[in-house]
């Protein structure tokens, strides 16, 4: 019996894990996009950021400077020759820093600003990398190096279209970080007059995911080989290298697993908790005979019956002398004891408080007689409780009948076992 549960669990568990895996799968698959449509917003806040600098740029005063390397806070200006006049950005990138980090949290690695032509330029940070390529930039180099490569010298005229750019995901060197950047030049008069570059943290990206399944309880995940399902798509002002959004089936397979659980243990325990109930219709917790209530309604349907009435003798004055708890010990006893002597396709039923029915199939009236004695010597052969206890049986064997006529016939022939002495079986004349 535990195995057939443990059996039932586990089938039941497998079961429940197919379902929950399957709808959760699905639920994050109408995610995917969503994630998409998310990434592709919080970088379109990051551009309008940017953009914005634009107007600070125009406006900012402009100082004479020596060649070399001033540094206020964690911005340095880097100028390439004496007496340039050079824009004082410092504080204006410092915003944008501030404003980019509320964007992409921790993701802002450099934000630098090229003049053009390319006599200076701004840093936040000067990492050794920017150090040493834009000290061997030539006057035009700007221009050439990123503006033609990214089509960024024509994004004046774009209105609605993006006058702004984001490149692929590449390797710094030096510091081997795996980077985008975000390119925004500025145009006066049809002329560039500096490029806004933002390197932003490629791990942005999984950041966000992760945000993302906190806030949705989702699994997605930016790694095709650990995806069944997966989606690609552009960033906006992006035209390489798309994103693949997918969903992460392990971890799915791995949430799953205690609702899973969950639900086959509620599966199992409303299960057994329906087939007590039904169990508490249908049968008598004592004796597990069918209940008088539940069964007697079919009774008054037939009209063949082999059947026995069953009284345990002088039961009133046990239970007065010995208490109804010793009572109910020999019922159950007593039931246990016939339960040994008939077929599993026999009926009991529990018509009173010591008052047992039994019909059989397939018996006829010499058999029955036998039977009902068989039931007697069973009970009668070995003490219950310390007492000893005797059973009275009437029985009827009839055809074409009502069970009301049937059950006077037993009943007069429990009387008859009663008047003569109890514990003996009477059978009704036929």
């Amino acid at each position: 019996m535990k195995e057939i549960k443990i059996l039932s669990l586990l089938k039941a568990s497998l079961l429940s894990l197919a379902i929950v895996s399957t709808s959760y799968s699905a639920y994050n698959v109408i995610h995917v996009q969503q994630l998409i449509e998310d990434l592709n917003a919080s970088y379109g806040q990051m551009y309008t950021s940017i953009r914005r600098f634009g107007s600070y740029y125009n406006n900012a005063p402009s100082t004479p400077l020596r060649k070399g390397v001033y540094v206020d806070n964690t911005v340095s200006t880097y100028v390439h020759s004496n007496h340039t006049e050079t824009k004082d950005l410092a504080e204006g990138i410092q915003r944008l820093r501030k404003r980019l980090q509320v964007d992409a949290p921790g993701s802002i690695w450099t934000i630098a600003v090229f003049g053009n032509p390319n006599t200076y330029a701004f840093f936040d940070p000067l990492r050794s990398g920017y150090e040493k390529a834009f000290s061997q930039y030539g006057k035009n180099d700007v221009l050439e190096n990123i503006v033609k490569r990214e089509k960024l010298d024509n994004t004046y005229q774009e209105f609605y279209g993006c006058n702004i750019r984001m490149t692929d995901s590449y390797l710094e060197d030096g510091t081997q970080e795996h980077l985008r950047t975000i390119y925004f030049p500025i145009h006066n008069k049809q002329s560039l007059s500096a490029l806004v570059a933002v390197d932003i943290k490629e791990s942005y990206i999984d950041k966000h995911i992760e945000r993302y399944n906190d806030k949705q309880h989702t699994r997605l995940t930016n790694t095709p080989k650990y995806s069944l399902y997966t989606q690609s798509a552009f960033f906006i002002c992006s035209e390489k290298d798309p994103v693949h959004i997918g969903v992460n089936h392990l971890k799915v397979l791995e949430a799953s697993i205690a609702p899973s659980l969950i639900m086959a243990f509620l599966y199992q325990f409303s299960i057994g908790l329906l087939r007590r109930r039904t169990r508490s219709i249908r049968k008598d917790e004592m004796t597990n005979f069918f209940r008088r209530d539940y069964y007697e309604p079919r009774l008054r349907k037939m009209t063949r019956f082999a059947m026995l009435i069953v009284d345990i003798d002088h039961f009133k004055e046990i239970n007065d002398t010995h208490g109804h708890n010793k009572g109910d010990e020999i019922i159950s006893e007593c039931a246990k004891r016939i339960l040994t002597q008939i077929r599993a396709e026999d009926i009991t039923i529990r018509w009173g408080g010591d008052e047992f029915f039994i019909l059989f199939n397939n018996m006829t009236h010499c058999q029955l007689g036998v039977k009902a004695e068989t039931i007697r010597k069973a009970v009668a052969q070995e003490s219950i409780a310390g007492l000893a206890i005797t059973l009275s049986i009437g029985g009827v064997f009839v055809r074409d009948t009502t069970f009301a006529k049937a059950y006077k016939s037993a009943d007069k022939a429990l009387y008859e076992s009663k008047r003569r002495g109890r514990n003996r079986s009477t059978m009704a004349d036929q």
